[in-house]
């Protein structure tokens, strides 16, 4: 049987035999009126002094004619695995992981853009601002995905990738003009994007019967800072979001610190370089970003030229994610009814709808509510759907690198729809800018009904 020890290393040592007698007429290969049975037997657990993880499992005796050098021992879990990643307590690390990022997304996403016109940036340099935040998205994830993977070290590489974000942060009151505030948005989005890849596939591979659970603290973060920060910024000013988001960068450090350093098995089987519908795949991941592009850039300060309080810019926005979690709550159940295909589609359809009704009717409060409960479906189904295909997509050994090869798709489309938005706020109006949106999102929903999304399933 094997157990953890204190310093994670795993032990083994052969089981006690016990014996029970049993009839002697044709009994072969024991003692004389005995027979042997292995008993399982439990060691004491054993817990890790910093995280409280790892307990030691059961040994099992080997099935008959099934047995190997140093039988009735179980075999030794990978290196860096706990053995305990399935149970439940082991959650909350990932769950306060989820809830830390995604509150400082909750903050960046519908304030930052009113931070930087205070500090005086016109619409185009407020695009060009945020394209270079969501362009980190491009290169950060596959750096630290791939990393990952090639070292072995997760959990270390995130924990790093968090201090560094941190300190990158600390500087944005001392950033003066555009430049320099661009380099420093850089510099910090890009070691705050690389801490996520690792700890998505480490979920998937090891909680991924509980990864909408998990992942819905995330949301519920996000709801806590968009409707918690909106009557704070009404009161002292935008210049709040600055020591909020640095208060949670520090946070997200803090849970890495709780996080076990899950390693995956290596690969096993042959798996085809290019799989068929992948390309497809990130297209239209890329184009569901662009379509997000005004939203996450504009959709703030969109609602505000039409005189809607921060108050009520927050909560439209809370209003979203609150749907978005009670979709991640139930998403196996959507896996078990359809095809991972068709709900991709779905989700673009009602992205077009969507975007649609916000361009359209901008003064009609219910009618904007309705286009927000979209989100649960144009980002939340969407987003667990596009993570379990890239799980399928990729091998054991590389599921970190996969999960960044999307990030990176997904981060090209943000970069791009933020770019192309101040400009499209210019040409087409704020109006147009988010029927542009449509139409991106409506070639996403023509490439996915035209292709067939099928990850072929690694051999094993």
């Amino acid at each position: 049987m094997c157990y953890a020890t204190a310093d994670r290393t795993p032990k083994c040592v052969a089981p006690r035999r016990a014996y029970r007698p049993v009839p002697t007429s044709g009994a072969r290969g024991g003692i004389r009126g005995q027979a042997p049975q292995t008993r399982v037997v439990c060691r004491p657990r054993v817990r890790h002094p910093l995280t409280f993880l790892g307990r030691a499992p059961c040994a099992r005796p080997p099935a008959p004619g099934h047995s190997s050098s140093g039988a009735g021992q179980a075999r030794a879990p990978p290196r860096g695995m706990s053995l305990s990643h399935h149970h439940p307590r082991n959650d909350w690390p990932r769950s306060a992981f989820y809830a830390c990022y995604f509150s400082a997304l909750g903050v960046l996403l519908p304030y930052w853009p009113l931070y930087l016109r205070q500090r005086g940036f016109g619409p185009r340099a407020l695009g060009d601002l945020m394209a270079l935040l969501a362009l980190s998205r491009v290169v950060a994830p596959y750096v630290g995905g791939a990393l990952s993977d090639r070292l072995g070290h997760r959990m270390t590489a995130v924990r790093g990738a968090a201090v560094l974000a941190f300190a990158c942060f600390l500087t944005i009151p001392y950033a003066h003009g555009f430049a320099a505030m661009a380099a420093v948005m850089m510099a910090f989005s890009f070691f705050w994007y690389a801490t996520l890849p690792p700890v998505e596939a480490s979920t998937l591979a090891f909680h991924g019967d509980r990864y909408g659970r998990i992942r819905l603290w995330g949301s519920i973060g996000f709801i806590i800072a968009v409707l918690g920060l909106g009557p704070v910024l009404d009161r002292f000013g935008a210049a709040t979001v600055v020591p909020v988001i640095a208060m949670l960068l520090f946070g997200l450090w803090l849970t890495t610190l709780g996080l076990a350093p899950l390693t995956p098995p290596a690969a096993t089987g042959a798996r085809p370089p290019i799989q068929p519908g992948l390309l497809p795949f990130l297209a239209a991941c890329f184009l569901m970003q662009v379509s997000y592009g005004p939203y996450y850039t504009f959709y703030s300060l969109y609602l505000a030229h039409y005189g809607y309080s921060k108050a009520a810019i927050g909560a439209l926005w809370a209003l979203g994610v609150i749907c978005e979690v009670l979709v991640f709550w139930q998403a196996g159940r959507f896996f078990a009814h359809f095809r991972e295909s068709r709900l991709l589609a779905f989700t673009f359809a009602l992205a077009i709808v969507r975007w649609i009704l916000i361009a359209l009717f901008p003064r009609s409060w219910p009618l904007l509510a309705l286009a927000q409960t979209f989100h649960a479906f144009t980002f939340g189904l969407y987003h667990a759907v596009a993570v379990r295909l890239v799980s399928r997509f990729a091998g054991p050994g590389a599921k970190a690198r996969a999960q960044a090869i999307y990030g990176t798709a997904a981060g090209a489309g943000a970069a791009a729809g933020a770019a192309m938005s101040g400009y499209l706020w210019v040409a087409l109006g704020r109006e147009g800018m988010f029927l542009a949106a449509a139409a991106v999102a409506a070639v996403g929903f023509a490439i996915i009904a035209r292709h067939q999304i099928a990850p072929v399933e690694p051999a094993v």
